[in-house]
């Protein structure tokens, strides 16, 4: 009888005509894994850079043509004094073609504060013909690796993808180049996002500072693509445009690659 009455309990059941609540009984169960060790060599930071500058090549060499959405935010005095306020918000549709064409038509444009201010306010986004979309990998091309200093910040394993987190800065303060981060998937090891710092301004005749700028690919049709830019920056001095600061959006999507866009796409109303 005590031996069927600690089964019960230990099974949480109520002991017959026992008088009051009956508590379960929790039963932590505990395992180990036995240690594996590991002879082979993790991959070093070199063969990293290499890897890098491999996949960044081949993802830019399987595109022959590209087009792509791109929308554009601009928010004024996001520091200091001042109301936020959306100065412009742009659509534009892009056209890429190896070796050299581009063409971007603009889709729709706001303006609040350029009809306030009796100011020009367009932010008009210089899209380059290429594909290697540098402002990811500007540090990671091979002819770079001298001007910066590397490091490994981790390994971390998203869903079945390992990602190498690599933060890098300029070897020479002179050079004014930014410093940051970018995390690598190794499955085609390209950069799926870069974090760039900058100790001082690229303009510091225009931009007191830049805060910090985010790129972000995303994947269209198995390739890694551009898909938004963050940017925040404060003025030298306040613009009437912009005011003391801005934040500066891109998103990037509805992509078409490979599509076979004809050369008659390039081709402007003054035939050129």
């Amino acid at each position: 009888m005590i031996l069927l009455l600690s089964l019960l309990a230990a099974l949480g059941a109520p002991a017959p005509n026992a008088a009051g609540p009956t508590l379960a009984v929790e039963d932590t169960m505990h395992t180990e894994v036995p240690e594996v060790l590991v002879r082979a060599p993790r991959v070093t930071l070199d063969e990293i850079l290499d890897r890098v500058a491999r996949g960044e090549a081949r993802r830019e060499s399987l595109l022959t043509d590209q087009n792509f959405r791109v929308a554009m935010r601009v928010i004024r005095n996001v520091t200091g004094s001042g109301d936020p306020r959306l100065v412009e918000e742009s659509v534009w549709r892009v056209y890429r073609k190896r070796p050299d064409k581009v063409r971007a038509v603009l889709l729709r444009r706001v303006q609040p504060e350029r009809k306030k201010r009796g100011a020009n306010s367009d932010f008009n986004v210089d899209f380059s013909p290429g594909m290697g979309e540098e402002i990811v990998h500007f540090a990671f091309q091979p002819e770079m690796r001298k001007r910066f200093r590397y490091r490994l910040e981790g390994r971390d394993l998203v869903g079945d993808h390992l990602i190498y987190r690599v933060s890098f800065e300029p070897r020479s303060l002179l050079t004014g180049a930014p410093s940051g981060q970018v995390w690598i998937d190794t499955n085609d090891f390209v950069i799926v996002r870069e974090e760039v710092f900058f100790r001082q301004s690229p303009v510091p005749l225009v931009l007191k500072r830049v805060h910090r700028m985010i790129v972000e690919r995303r994947r269209a049709a198995d390739t890694w693509v551009l898909g938004r830019v963050l940017l925040r920056a404060e003025m030298t001095l306040p613009f009437p445009v912009v005011g003391n600061s801005f934040d500066m959006t891109l998103v990037y999507d509805d992509y078409a690659l490979n599509a076979g866009l004809p050369d008659s796409l390039f081709v402007d109303a003054r035939g050129r």
